[in-house]
């Protein structure tokens, strides 16, 4: 028979761990996982919650029992944004068949040709600069974001970006960059865990309006929407109207707050060690040269090494949270319906047993046969639900970085 996870018992433990948690989240995690173990019970305010922290744990949790697991409505709120239903919010069957009708729109094939808005949106944001020595970051990483998802995704541009000849149609800025939106369990903001990212507007006239146009023609424009409305699921069907809106609006904003996150804090890594940043710049006037660099150059790149060894430090989402819809067991331990579930990359990442010295920044830990087979290692979360498009994202990242590296020089690193 199953037992309870093991934690604290104490009756006021509840409030104890919710004080804890909010001075410091996740000495408060580590405190829990080294007195207790790597599956640990524990009361937070007035919830029932396990933390997994051990990679055998965690890939069990993942692997065996996904299908046991559902996605926060807050985090579902946080990607669906004021529109319906895509691939980060379905659950079960609906979500298998969803993924397997997308799976085509990020293969590694795709990337190549995607490469080239990447090139020529960061291209165009660098030469911006060139008159402005002095620039909002996050912003300016935001907006490229946009770009070039609106392009990637339905052969768009931004409004005062770029012109409008020969693409599906120009998004306003506004809709491009979207709204920041703050959810929590029950809406209450004081909660726990807060979700903080940027999502679609109530009103995105003219995306909706390439969309609608895109199924009434049926036209192969070779972007990610085109895809989606050619798609067919399992039994021949293609995806309905609210369908394709739904995804497009969550695929347009996914890498809004991974990429300029992720980039902000790779460069300031980077930063820290002047070899590094001029092994960056080396590299990229070799695979720059000449045009956009072949993918498969790009995957091998000390400088994508150093980007995932940044996102082990850095992870976009420190703390992945799932509750339990059907009970199950892990090691003998029970998970009853309705406990919440928390795995934290954050700790993990920084885990000596995965990860030997675990604060020294070393690209090294992802180049070719040296990455460590052991290792427990989630920037894109994992198991079948990992991000679909993690390729893709690392890909673009790596790109940016190389492009920025060649242009600005050690000297003038924007960080």
């Amino acid at each position: 028979m199953a037992m309870p996870p093991p934690g604290p018992t104490d009756p006021d433990s509840g409030r104890i761990n919710y004080e804890s948690w909010q001075a410091d989240m996740f000495a408060f995690l580590r405190g829990l996982a080294e007195r207790h173990g790597d599956i640990v019970g524990f009361q937070l305010g007035g919830s029932p919650c396990i933390l997994v922290n051990g990679a055998p744990e965690v890939r069990k949790l993942f692997s065996e029992h996904e299908a046991c697991l559902r996605k926060p409505e807050f985090v579902k709120d946080s990607n669906r944004g004021h529109w319906g239903d895509g691939l980060t919010t379905l659950e079960g069957a609906a979500w298998q068949a969803r993924r397997r009708a997308l799976r085509p729109s990020f293969r590694a094939g795709h990337l190549t040709s995607h490469m080239a808005a990447v090139a020529r949106c960061t291209t165009d944001m660098l030469n911006a600069w060139s008159s402005h020595p002095v620039v909002n970051l996050l912003r300016e990483l935001r907006i490229l974001t946009a770009r070039i998802a609106a392009s990637v995704v339905l052969d768009a541009d931004i409004e005062g970006y770029g012109p409008d000849t020969g693409r599906s149609g120009i998004l306003p800025l506004s809709e491009a960059y979207g709204e920041d939106y703050a959810g929590a369990s029950g809406g209450d903001l004081a909660a726990p865990l807060v979700m903080i990212r940027p999502r679609a507007l109530p009103r995105m006239d003219a995306t909706v309006r390439i969309i609608d146009q895109r199924i009434a023609s049926g036209e192969d424009r070779g972007d990610v929407l085109s895809e989606i409305v050619l798609a067919r699921s399992a039994d021949g069907d293609r995806l309905t109207r609210e369908e394709i809106v739904g995804e497009v609006m969550q695929i347009l904003y996914a890498g809004h707050l991974t990429i300029p996150f992720t980039l902000v804090n790779f460069w300031r890594d980077a930063a820290a060690a002047n070899e590094i940043i001029a092994r960056l710049v080396t590299e990229a006037d070799d695979l720059c040269v000449n045009d956009v660099p072949k993918t498969a150059n790009l995957s091998k790149s000390y400088c994508m090494a150093a980007l995932k060894e940044s996102l082990r430090l850095h992870p976009p989402a420190p703390i992945l949270y799932r509750e339990v819809e059907n009970a199950f067991e892990i090691n003998g331990l029970e998970f009853s319906r309705n406990v919440a579930v928390w795995v934290s990359p954050q700790l993990l990442h920084n885990d000596a047993r995965y990860f030997p010295e675990p604060h020294r920044f070393a690209p090294e830990r992802f180049m070719g046969a040296a990455a460590t087979p052991g290792s427990i290692y989630l920037p894109f979360g994992s198991g079948r639900r990992a991000c679909i498009g993690n390729q893709l994202a690392l890909h673009q990242m790596t790109l940016i970085s190389h492009l920025v590296a060649r242009r600005l020089g050690a000297t003038r690193w924007p960080i």
